[in-house]
């Protein structure tokens, strides 16, 4: 259903300034813009690349191509485009926001760093090695500096361990990868099958680089490992909730379901199995009570962002004994929903809601625009008892 609603309303919209693109006000562009992105997400590619190739062109008349939003929806068009498959385009359309935003905003600085690595993504997709590695070289010598720890520094080393692997440095492949490695230990844990995932990429290198050994060294070691996830995710079972006492005896595995889900990443079946635990646990358990509203749902367009949410709800609640819905669960919830979209920015593409959380926690006023909004949904909810 929600698929044909957006077919339908991406079919008015179009018709409605198919004849004029140009002459759309601020509510119909903002319209036009906020449904590319929703059939983007909903990997709807050839119709989100169609409205917003429309859009860009009306916000070049409107704005110019110095404004920062028509900058950043070339990148997501040159994502939308690589997703289609039809990767000349993705670069023909990077190369416009790497040169734009070069140009009006800064050519040293996280974003630049991000287009740039996009860039040697889609360069390797068409097996130009040579091409790519100063690319993801140049993002590496932009991000590096600022000492993150992150998803995004665990992909640029990973992407400049390929592009080295491809261009021969067999060395420097296994040295960024090993680098990658322990971001992704850090970020997602050990016995995960992301971080198993990846070691075999390690193996091709050392098997590149004639290291034999080590790369035989590496598969038992994988084997092993293999075998001791498989052992962890059957520990938990997935199963239906008939009364809320059965689902108190299962609160430790829900805090175990929640925090699997908010560490992993949104593609992995375990995930998938932990945040449907997670929801049916919720929907039964008298030990949480999540709650819902206009200020929250705001930043909770996609499916995984909500998982996110209800799982960091329930870890707050199970961590800190307190089941009620308050500022402080709204706060520890929705921070998890971020650190989870940070490390899955790769997988999502970029959200615009959740960029702006990001903004509100650089500019330290994260918690105290929360904490109003989670107020205010109490502040509702005690006007709709009143009224009852």
């Amino acid at each position: 259903m929600k698929n044909l609603i957006i077919t339908v309303m991406t079919m008015l919209l179009m018709g409605g300034t198919a004849a004029n693109a140009q002459t759309m006000n601020e509510k119909q562009a903002a319209k036009m813009d906020s449904m590319a992105v929703a059939l983007f997400k909903n990997g709807n590619f050839k119709k989100s690349i169609e409205l917003m190739n429309k859009w860009l062109a009306d916000r070049l008349q409107a704005k110019g191509e110095q404004d920062s939003l028509y900058i950043q929806r070339t990148g997501l068009l040159a994502k939308a485009y690589f997703r289609d498959e039809q990767t000349d385009q993705a670069i023909c359309s990077i190369d416009k926001a790497i040169n734009l935003y070069g140009k009006y905003k800064s050519n040293n600085d996280t974003l630049y760093a991000f287009y740039l690595d996009n860039k040697a993504l889609y360069l390797n997709a068409k097996k130009d090695y040579k091409a790519a590695l100063p690319l993801v070289r140049k993002a590496l010598d932009i991000y590096e500096p600022l000492h993150k720890r992150d998803f995004d520094m665990a992909m640029i080393l990973i992407h400049m361990a390929e592009a080295c692997h491809f261009n021969d440095l067999h060395q420097d492949a296994i040295r960024y990868e090993l680098r990658g490695l322990d971001l992704y230990k850090e970020l997602f844990g050990e016995e995960t099958e992301t971080y198993l995932s990846e070691l075999n990429y390690l193996k091709q290198y050392y098997e590149g680089a004639g290291e034999a050994q080590k790369a035989r060294q590496l598969e038992t070691q994988m084997n092993q490992l293999a075998a001791k996830i498989k052992e962890k995710d059957s520990g938990v079972k997935y199963a239906q909730f008939a009364t809320a006492e059965e689902c108190r005896e299962h609160n430790a595995d829900a805090l175990t379901a929640a925090k699997t889900y908010l560490s992993g990443r949104i593609d992995e079946q375990k995930s998938v199995k932990a945040a449907a635990y997670v929801m049916g646990w919720t929907q039964a358990s008298p030990d949480i009570n999540v709650v819902i509203a206009d200020e929250n749902m705001y930043y909770l367009g996609n499916q995984w962002q909500m998982l996110a949410y209800f799982c960091g709800c329930t870890e707050y609640a199970l961590e800190q004994q307190k089941k009620d819905f308050s500022p402080e669960m709204h706060i520890a919830a929705m921070k998890r929903t971020l650190e989870h979209y940070k490390a899955n920015r790769q997988l999502t593409g970029i959200v615009a809601e959740m960029e702006t959380l990001s903004n509100l926690e650089k500019n330290d006023k994260l918690e105290e625009t929360l904490r109003k909004d989670a107020e205010k949904i109490l502040q509702n909810m005690e006007k709709a008892k009143k009224k009852e």
